[in-house]
């Protein structure tokens, strides 16, 4: 495959990939305005034959106009989505805009219209989503409010409990306790019984979820705390939580921030606490990369290698690595990467090593790397990682070689819209919507549009 080459002449690219050359038409936005880069998404659509491929420009199109506050226009670009699951997930986006931007009804009166009736829904997790929003702004009694239509008990005592997280992380500590012990309290035991209540089958055994996420709530709760450097309280908390199992979660947290810190001894000590058999796993994993954090490369192998031997995890080996390759120890990376006898985990590790790899320029061992992966859709994900993050720090024209070389006709043109996107981002709007006009399929071109449009704000 010959080498990627992009050239920007007077607005008019041509990019070309192997014996592949993608050669859409320029963008005629300039400036590039949202309503010029939507209409020319807009445009895109309609060479659009295949159901699949015009639902997933309308849901770009869709979750562009939201973040731009244009709720009711998203709204009716949702209702052009042919297949019922992606209106959903389309119109669960539109809501958790409009939550972020505080327009509170409008997101309760849209989520409340989403008709999806699976267990881990669209409209749960669009009314979690805007409750954890009005939480964070200390609209506690509105959010549990908007939970309570979410029928699923344990998916409500899920939303409750992130509620009370979201408290915490506003920096609220009393209050998101007490949040916390609201769960499953507000549902069959108020005097005021809300409308959207729905009997349930599942009702008899809705205090086993109602306790699971109290501790759960109180867990995450206790490990803000740590994050916020109050380890004393954190452990205060861990300890209230009555379940044994609550508590190692809890407990484990700590630890591991306090190893993120560098604080390894207080961590181990932490650690030693946990009385729940294998509840110190996180605990120990996060202490392993602490230890190689500080350069205590040994150590971290030491522990690692018991780690995988007592857990069957290789995620501490998987750290080791990536910390290795950060420092340039790109040998003794795969050499740690040789003992990983978890696929999943050595894959992951494969990804983060290929990525230290491309961010130093050393495309070709990069690419070696990824080849290394046994599943096609993990390539491709880690391929797109690495694009993205190249991208993100301005190394573009990297990103597109590592596309380039890996990528063959049917991935082409969504790696390169991850890049064309994470460029923007990354604040060169101008030269994203220029690569965009490079995009010869609707589809990506479309979603590419879209997505720039989104970011003009």
């Amino acid at each position: 495959m010959r080498a990627f080459r992009q050239a920007f002449v007077l607005g008019m690219l041509f990019v070309g990939f192997g014996g592949m050359v993608v050669h859409g038409s320029p963008i005629a936005c300039a400036p590039a305005t949202a309503d010029c880069l939507l209409r020319a998404a807009r445009g895109a659509t309609g060479d659009l034959g295949r159901q699949l491929q015009r639902d997933e420009a309308h849901f770009a199109i869709a979750a562009a106009l939201a973040e731009l506050g244009r709720l009711a226009e998203a709204v009716r670009e949702a209702g052009l989505i042919e297949n019922p699951i992606t209106m959903a997930e389309a119109e669960a986006e539109i809501v958790r805009a409009a939550a972020q931007q505080g327009a509170f009804d409008s997101a309760f009166e849209i989520a409340m219209e989403i008709g999806d009736a699976r267990n881990r829904s669209a409209k749960d997790l669009a009314l979690e989503t805007l409750a954890i929003e009005q939480a964070a702004r200390d609209r506690i009694d509105e959010a549990f409010d908007t939970v309570l239509a979410i029928n699923n008990p344990f998916r409500r005592s899920e939303a409750q409990a992130a509620i009370a997280v979201s408290v915490a992380r506003s920096g609220d500590i009393p209050s998101a306790i007490h949040a916390a012990a609201r769960i499953g309290m507000d549902y069959w035991f108020t005097a005021d019984q809300n409308r959207f209540k729905v009997a349930s089958g599942l009702v008899a055994r809705s205090d086993r979820f109602d306790h699971y996420w109290f501790y759960e709530a109180l867990a995450r709760i206790a490990r803000i705390q740590s994050q916020s450097g109050d380890i004393e309280a954190g452990l205060q908390t861990a300890h209230a939580v009555p379940d044994l199992a609550g508590r190692a979660r809890a407990m484990a947290g700590i630890a591991a921030e306090q190893a993120a810190r560098g604080n390894i001894e207080a961590a181990l000590t932490t650690a030693r606490r946990i009385e729940a058999s294998y509840g110190d796993h996180e605990a120990m994993v996060a202490i392993s990369d602490g230890m190689a954090a500080t350069g205590d490369f040994e150590g971290a192998l030491e522990m690692a290698r018991a780690i995988q031997e007592a857990y069957g995890d290789g995620a501490a080996l998987a750290a080791l690595a990536e910390r290795q390759a950060m420092m340039g120890a790109y040998d003794d990376s795969v050499e740690t990467l040789s003992e990983i006898a978890v696929i999943e985990d050595l894959d992951r590790a494969r990804a983060i090593v290929a990525r230290e790899y491309a961010k130093t320029g050393r495309s070709r061992a990069a690419l070696d790397m990824v080849a290394s992966i046994a599943n096609r859709n993990k390539r491709f994900d880690a391929v797109r990682a690495i694009a993205v993050t190249l991208a993100t720090e301005g190394k573009t024209d990297r990103a597109l070689g590592l596309v380039a070389e890996f990528a063959g006709r049917a991935d082409v043109e969504e790696l390169v819209t991850a890049v064309v996107l994470a460029q923007a981002r990354a604040g060169d709007l101008d030269t994203a919507v220029a690569m965009a006009g490079t995009l010869d399929d609707p589809m990506f071109r479309a979603i590419a549009l879209a997505g720039l449009a989104a970011l003009t704000r």
